[in-house]
Order: structure tokens, then sequence, then C-alpha cells
């Protein structure tokens, strides 16, 4: 048996008793846990075995199948992002992007810190449209995703006027190089080099937040080959658009 800690992404019901989840470690990555009993056991795992909470785990099973989960030691409930909608779908679309950006069995502690930190910041404060914007570029460049702002992908040269961003080369373009998929301003592009290079939370404009909010998700999707489902809740309930 080995113990380490570890974040539940999601739960499923398995049969009448157990709870199978997909949890994300420090000591293996993303896995699958089982939880024998899980759902009749009030003494062993009450209230653990929920999306968004941070354990400490002791885990038997070897890197085959599923693992199963003998202890857990609450953590964190981060309780509070239950109670709002806004804070709910940012952690829920923090937690898909874990699912969607990574393997099974491969290790990326920062990438969980990251996400961690992210969540403990929906505990006690409400969010704005650009901490995902900030969450997506920190999680692009923790896994091997970051793309390029501060050179054309294709001539190597700075950009010193308005450019585009292209999916398939990861970067900007001049725009005598290529025609890329979505337009992207000289404004933009400096200010998101800023924050990949600096790791210092800057100020985001109306301009350069909806232009990110165009580019990083599409470029995320198109990494993964996958759509981010919560992405589509948002927009369907407009939260962005509410005062709550």
């Amino acid at each position: 048996m080995e113990r380490t800690y570890g974040l539940i992404i999601r739960d499923f019901e398995r049969g009448e008793s157990d709870v199978i989840l997909e949890v994300f470690t420090f000591k293996w990555g993303r896995v699958y846990v089982v939880a024998k009993g899980g759902r009749r056991s009030k003494r062993r795992f009450f209230n653990k075995l929920e999306p968004f909470t941070y354990l400490k785990m002791l885990i038997d099973g070897e890197k085959k199948g599923f693992l199963r989960l003998d202890q857990a030691e609450l953590v964190s409930l981060f309780i509070n992002i239950r109670k709002d909608l806004k804070r709910l779908l940012c952690g829920f679309y923090a937690l898909e992007l874990l699912h969607l950006m990574t393997a099974l069995w491969d290790p990326h502690p920062e990438a969980l810190r990251v996400v961690l930190k992210f969540l403990t910041f929906l505990d006690r404060f409400l969010p704005k449209e650009e901490h995902l914007r900030l969450l997506e570029l920190r999680m692009l460049s923790e896994l091997g995703y970051r793309p390029s702002f501060e050179r054309c992908v294709i001539c190597g040269k700075e950009l010193e006027e308005d450019g585009s961003f292209s999916l398939s080369k990861g970067g900007v373009v001049h725009q005598g190089c290529e025609k890329g998929d979505f337009p992207i301003s000289l404004e933009t592009i400096k200010g998101v080099s800023k924050i990949l290079n600096d790791k210092k939370i800057s100020p985001f404009s109306e301009s350069m937040l909806r232009e990110c909010k165009m580019i990083l998700p599409a470029f995320i999707e198109h990494q993964t080959s996958q759509k981010i489902m919560t992405l589509r809740i948002m927009e369907e309930l407009e939260i962005w658009n509410s005062k709550s």
C-alpha cells in the first residue's frame, strides 16, 4: 500500500455499494480508484468521495486496471465552491481541463498545484472571466502545450503589428506568413507573453479578454481533440453576463 494526495475529478457508482473515482494524484497523475463499499461506509468515506474533494489516501494495487482506496483522510472539501453557480462551473472547468489535458498514469504535480490553487481561490472569492483565461495559460504551460506568443511560428521574427493565431502551428503568425485561425492584436500578443514569461497576474483589457476567450479554449480543444463541455454550459447560461 502507498500513500499519496489526490483531487477527485469524477465519481461513478459501481454496483450496489462501490464507487469508482477518477483522481488526480501527485504520485501517479490521473488514475481510477475503486472505493469498495463507498456508498455504504459512512465511517470510512462519508463526504469524501465527491468531485472537488482533496484527500490524503492510502491506496492498494498495481499499475494495472483500478487501484483500491483503503483509507481516505479529508484535506479540503472546497465547500464554498458548491454554494454558487459561477464558482461551481469554474471549478468543474478546472477539473475538466485536468481530465482532457492529461493521460492516465502521467504525473504532473505542478499542474495539480495550479488547479488546487485555483480551487482555493474559488473557495474564497467570486471569479471573473479573466481568471479562467489565466488558468488556461497556466495549464497549457505546465502540461507541455504552451503556445508561442513571442515570435511568429513560421519565420521566427517578433511581431510588431497585429497578426493571427494558428491552431495547427501552435502560435502567432505574421499576416504575410500565413492566415491563421483567429485575428490577434499586438496588445494581446504582448500581454499574454508577459503573463507566460513573468507568471504575474496582469489585468486584461476588454479586447485582450475577448481575443483570449476565442483562442485559448479553441487551442486546448485542438490539442486534445475533445470538446470542453463545461465551456458550452457556461455559454448557454451566460454566466459572465450575470451580476452574481
